[in-house]
Parts: structure tokens; C-alpha cells; sequence
């Protein structure tokens, strides 16, 4: 009995409901021993079922900040389709499922067209939600297109803050699309402040590092950003 009451008012703290406490002992004080397990036991039954909602509702929420265009989870990813994908599967899945606020995933997945690179980068995404981190999935493309319109506004400083923001950020196709001088300096802006600031990072591109010159302006660019 002790051991649910005291589960019970670290639920309140936890739940803030600041006067709960105070109302159910003084309750509790007026009942036999029997009915006492009796309230004990619903409102700790209410507590699980509030906590639970509110976790519910905490990652839908998680989810639909995240952009990802649609939901993948690795559940639905076939590690057999091929050797390339067979190889990295135990190396996912751990990372996969350790995914913590003092583990944000950092990846980049490389391959040809069809390997579910995409995929995969979703499901880091949508299993950083899953344990109430923030996530933002953006394309390459969007991402230049964005920062080179905040900066003829002048609202660079506040765009590359909010490509900052999330814990885990999810460029998707990088290679699809060169960058002007400009627009590699900007990526490069946002890629070091992530990087400074220890942030998780994912990057999907159909292209190897050593191909990077080809999207960035000049190789100088090309080789800091493949550095952080």
C-alpha cells in the first residue's frame, strides 16, 4: 500500500497537479483501510491512463512538426533487398533504438536510387519522436531555396536559427541540386552550427564524399562540410 501511494504522488508532481496530494490524503484519512487500496489503485489507474495520453499526444505533435511528408518506420524496411543493405543493418538498428536527448542520431546514408535511403533517414526521424525529441525533415533543395530567400529579406539569422533548432534534422537529397557560391556557404553555416552545438544531423545523397566538389561551389566548402 505504501509503495502505491508513494507511486501515486510522485505521478502528481510529475503530472503537476500541485493540490492533488493534499486532497487525496486528507481523503484517504476518512476511509477504512480497504477502501483505501480501493481509491489507491483508480487513481493510479487514472495517473498511467493521463500520462499516457499526454505522451500520445506529445509525439503526434512531434510527428506533424517534423514534415516528413509521410510517416516510415523501420519496421517496414527490407535489410535483404540487397548486400549493401544487409551490411548496414545491425549498425542501424542500434543506433535505431538508442536513440536518446544524449544520443541524437548523426548518419548519412549513400546510395544509388531505390535503396530506401529516404526511408531509413524517416525512421531515425520518426523513432527521435517517438522518445519526444524534435525533428525537422527538409530537402536539400528547400533548405538553399529557404536560406538564400531569408537572406535577401534579411532574415538570414533567424532561418539559420530555426534550421537550428530541432535536435535532429534530417536533410533529404543532397546531390539533386548544386549549390551556388552563396548557397554552400549558407549550408555550410548551418551544418557547423549543428555541428558546434552537437546536434543530430542525417543526410541522404546519391553521391560519395569524395563527389561532394561536384555540389558545392569550390572544394574548400566541399571539404569542411564532409569534415563536420
Amino acid at each position: 500500500m505504501e509503495l502505491e501511494k508513494e507511486y501515486l504522488y510522485k505521478s502528481f508532481k510529475e503530472l503537476r497537479v500541485k493540490h492533488f496530494a493534499e486532497v487525496v490524503d486528507a481523503g484517504l484519512k476518512d476511509q477504512d483501510p480497504k477502501q483505501q487500496v480501493q481509491t489507491v489503485k483508480l487513481l493510479k489507474k487514472c495517473c498511467e491512463k493521463e500520462k499516457h495520453e499526454r505522451k500520445s499526444s506529445q509525439i503526434a505533435s512531434k510527428v506533424k512538426s517534423a514534415k516528413f511528408g509521410q510517416v516510415q518506420t523501420v519496421e517496414n524496411y527490407d535489410f535483404n533487398y540487397n548486400p549493401s543493405t544487409r551490411r548496414i543493418e545491425k549498425t542501424f538498428l542500434s543506433m535505431h533504438n538508442n536513440v536518446e536527448k544524449n544520443s541524437l542520431p548523426k548518419a548519412i546514408f549513400v546510395g544509388n536510387t531505390g535503396l530506401g535511403k529516404t526511408h531509413l533517414a524517416r525512421s531515425l526521424g520518426y523513432a527521435s519522436c517517438q522518445k519526444g525529441l524534435s525533428v525537422l525533415f527538409i530537402t536539400a533543395a528547400d533548405m538553399a531555396t529557404q536560406l538564400l530567400q531569408a537572406q535577401k529579406l534579411a532574415l538570414l539569422e533567424k532561418e539559420i536559427l530555426r534550421l537550428k533548432k530541432p535536435q535532429v534534422l534530417i536533410i533529404d537529397e543532397l546531390g539533386y541540386v548544386d549549390f551556388d557560391t552563396q548557397g554552400s556557404q549558407l549550408f555550410f553555416q548551418v551544418i557547423s552550427a549543428r555541428h558546434d552545438a552537437g546536434l543530430g544531423l542525417v543526410v541522404t545523397t546519391n553521391l560519395n564524399f569524395s563527389q561532394f566538389n561536384q555540389i558545392f561551389a569550390n572544394e574548400a566548402v566541399a571539404t569542411v562540410v564532409v569534415d563536420r
